[in-house]
C-alpha cells in the first residue's frame, strides 16, 4: 500500500489514487464526505491542550532555571560558558576553589554567658595592682 503514513494519520484504511485526465498525468486523491467524517474525528481524538500546557511549563521552567545561573555566574564573578551545561561546571568548578579555600573569615564565638572576671572589678579593674593597694593605703590610713 502506498502512503501508509500519511493513511494511519488521516485514520483512512486506504488511500485511492485517481488517474488525471484532460491532460494531466499526475494521480489525485478525493475524498468523499464519509471519509473527511473520518479525518475530522481522527483529529479530535489527538487533543494537544495537555502537551502544549507540558511545553508551556517547560519553557517557563528551563527560562527560570537561565536566569538564575545568570545571577549566580554574576554573584560569583564567573562568566557564562558556551551553553548552560559549560555555565553550571564553570560555576561547580567557583565553588570548588571557595570551599577549599583556606581564606576566610573567622568570627569570636558568642555563648551570652559572661567570662569570669578572675577578682577583677568591672572586669578591668584589679584591686591587688601595687598603684590601687596604695591609694587604698593613703584613703585608709594603713
Amino acid at each position: 500500500m502506498k502512503f501508509k503514513k500519511l493513511t494511519a494519520l488521516l485514520g483512512l484504511s486506504q488511500i485511492t489514487l485517481n488517474a488525471g485526465f484532460f491532460g494531466n498525468k499526475k494521480s489525485f486523491a478525493k475524498l468523499d464526505e464519509d471519509q473527511l467524517q473520518t479525518i475530522e474525528e481522527a483529529l479530535e481524538e489527538k487533543d494537544t491542550s495537555a502537551l502544549e500546557q507540558q511545553l508551556s511549563d517547560s519553557q517557563a521552567t528551563i527560562k527560570n532555571v537561565e536566569n538564575a545561573l545568570e545571577q549566580a555566574l554574576n554573584i560569583a564573578g564567573v562568566e557564562a560558558g558556551a551553553d548552560m551545561i559549560a555555565s553550571i561546571v564553570t560555576l561547580g568548578e567557583k565553588c570548588k576553589e571557595y570551599g577549599e579555600s583556606t581564606n576566610r573569615h573567622t568570627f569570636a564565638k558568642n555563648t551570652g554567658v559572661d567570662e569570669e572576671a578572675n577578682g577583677l572589678i568591672e572586669g578591668y579593674l584589679d584591686p591587688n595592682d601595687e598603684h590601687n593597694q596604695l591609694l587604698k593605703q593613703i584613703t585608709h590610713g594603713k
